[in-house]
């Protein structure tokens, strides 16, 4: 299967700032004071990751600061017949399952598995907000979970400027191996001179439910506070990232590789770390990477075996425009 992004909706601001197509406002509905959206989705096939995101920020938010208040939960539902499986809320509840096994449909923090063919499947959005959303971008993506052999880049893309280097390491002890997701998200908006404080960015990321600093739309829900709103998407190729490196924005790649399957990198091997991605092409791949020293973050890997490590599982990427 190859990837689609099923729809994008944004008002016209973020969507004139977003690299990838958008195909209009989103039908918001207000219901038993929240804010909901209905969105009927095509066949899932077995052995889909199906991946919803959303951003979303104040219209009165300063450029480039965080918003005092502006922290609303909201949760994705899929349904398919008699079939309902919600993705943990967002931000999480402590102790509240993060992760949730099932024989037609996994829900996996950020994201779901469909182990079974659903048709006529609907995804159902509420944000716990009193006004509707007027700055924000809803994206659904999917793609196969697995691609046993993708793609390297076709052509060479690059940015003009390059981030600035940032070392996860750097941090205090505690918490320096676990923060690659808010240090990639830090180096983004430096890149695009929005204020912030890198461990307090991480902070807000932390996901109570799993303790875990990585979860996607926690990272996505920080940078849109300080009017940087974007998404998290899944790729199976590299067409449409390249579009978003020559649009001039970097890419946020969730890697995951085994030992000696990426020459050069810091970690000998990962389940998962994100990476800031700001050039590629078909013999190499131009990244910062936040595990390596600071005298070292920025990286050129190969672009065949950086290609597995990113497309091959799942493909996930933060897009995040200035």
């Amino acid at each position: 299967m190859s990837v689609t992004s099923m729809l994008r909706h944004a008002d016209p601001e973020t969507a004139r700032r977003y690299p990838l197509p958008v195909q209009g406002q989103a039908p918001w509905r207000r219901r038993e004071g929240a804010w909901h959206l209905e969105l009927t989705l095509p066949e899932l096939t077995t052995g889909t990751v199906l991946l919803p995101s959303l951003a979303f920020a104040p219209a009165t938010a300063p450029a480039g600061s965080p918003v005092p208040g502006a922290v609303h939960r909201h949760q994705w539902t899929l349904r398919a017949g008699e079939g309902h499986w919600p993705l943990q809320q967002v931000p999480a509840l402590p102790g509240v399952p993060h992760s949730r096994t099932g024989t037609d449909v996994s829900s996996h923090i950020d994201c779901y598995h469909v182990h079974r063919t659903l048709a006529n499947a609907v995804l159902h959005l509420t944000v716990e907000t009193a006004e509707a959303p007027e700055r924000y971008l809803v994206c659904i993506s999917r793609r196969a979970l697995v691609v046993a052999d993708p793609p390297v880049p076709s052509r060479h893309v690059a940015l003009p400027r390059a981030p600035a280097p940032r070392s996860q390491l750097t941090a205090p002890e505690a918490i320096a191996s676990r923060i690659c997701s808010p240090t990639c998200v830090s180096m983004v908006l430096a890149l695009w001179d929005r204020p912030h404080d890198w461990l307090g960015l991480a902070e807000e990321c932390h996901d109570p439910a799993s303790g875990m600093y990585g979860v996607w739309p926690l990272a996505v829900a920080a940078a849109a506070r300080r009017d940087c709103i974007g998404a998290v998407e899944v790729f199976d190729d590299w067409n449409a990232p390249l579009e978003v490196l020559a649009a001039g924005v970097p890419l946020v790649t969730s890697i995951r590789f085994f030992a000696g399957e990426l020459p050069g990198a810091p970690l000998g091997e990962t389940h998962g770390h994100l990476v800031v991605v700001h050039g590629a092409g078909p013999q190499s791949v131009l990244v910062c990477d936040p595990a390596a020293p600071q005298g070292d973050v920025a990286r050129e890997y190969p672009a065949d075996a950086f290609s597995r490590a990113w497309l091959r599982h799942r493909g996930a990427a933060y897009i995040l425009p200035p």
